[in-house]
């Protein structure tokens, strides 16, 4: 029996979906997991589809025809498939999984009703930082609008983005890390309950990329429903081949499209 839904986004990385693929075969309880792949952009999506089948893991491959982006795209993936199933993943491909024991370990747990969505310890590879908890409280509206003004030029952008960095490299710190739940959960890898995904499904969502952590958090914060930060569940961020391949400036129109569209519906 399916009990979660794993959806990804091949766009020109057929390898890295397959080594995501094998990574999941080699999961304990990986008989319960359904890969879902939403090609947005792929060579050749029969020979994906006839690559994955010869890896051990259920999966489905879905033709877009089309870039949807990261959020879109993985719905899109829910929605295609028919299959019954409890909890959605929606995940990024360039990840390692500490444990092979990942979904066995989520599993077993026991959440309390309240919680819709679980963000596991992220690690960055590259740096050792820790991409979790995204946002331990909700930004306010000031800083919100901050956003939307310097998203909106190139060069503002550019600066917001240098600013933070140097900032970050002079704080050096980062909070214990606990288990607590947040406001917003890292997007790389995003655990929630089906019902929530069906309702995203549904609604007219003007983000292509970026911005889907603080859509996520709204969508739930309107449900009354919660987030939470587990940090027995861990993962490896390799970051990242795909949005590694974007030029600066349709990161930051994609930027600004989202931030625009989240001030507008939810920080008026």
């Amino acid at each position: 029996m399916i009990e979660i839904a794993v959806s990804v986004i091949c766009y020109d990385n057929e390898n890295e979906v397959l080594e995501f693929a094998n990574k999941l075969s080699r999961q304990k309880d990986s008989e319960k997991i359904m890969l879902l792949v939403t090609c947005n952009k792929c060579k050749n999506v029969e020979q994906l589809r006839e690559n994955l089948s010869k890896i051990k893991i259920f999966s489905q491959v879905f033709d877009a025809k089309q870039n949807l982006g990261y959020l879109p795209g993985c719905l899109y993936g829910f929605k295609s498939y028919s299959g019954e199933y409890k909890w959605s993943v929606i995940s990024n491909t360039d990840i390692d999984f500490v444990s092979d024991e990942f979904f066995a370990k989520f599993l077993n747990k026991h959440y309390d009703s309240q919680i819709a969505c679980i963000g596991p310890d992220i690690t960055l590879r590259a740096t050792g930082k820790h991409q979790n908890p995204f946002a331990a409280s909700r930004p306010s509206n000031a800083l919100m609008k901050l956003r939307k003004v310097v998203y909106s030029n190139y060069g503002l952008y550019r600066l917001y983005g240098w600013l933070s960095k140097i900032k970050n490299k002079i704080i050096n710190h980062e909070t214990q890390i606990t288990n607590k739940y947040v406001y917003g959960v890292h997007g790389s890898v995003i655990i929630l309950k089906k019902e929530c995904v069906d309702k995203f499904i549904d609604d007219d969502i003007q983000i292509f990329m970026y911005g889907e952590e603080l859509y996520i958090a709204e969508k739930l914060r309107e449900s009354q429903l919660l987030s939470y930060y587990d940090t027995n569940l861990k993962i490896i961020h390799n970051e990242n081949q795909v949005t590694g391949k974007i030029a600066s400036p349709k990161k930051q129109e994609w930027s600004s499209q989202s931030i625009n569209f989240l001030v507008d519906r939810y920080w008026k």
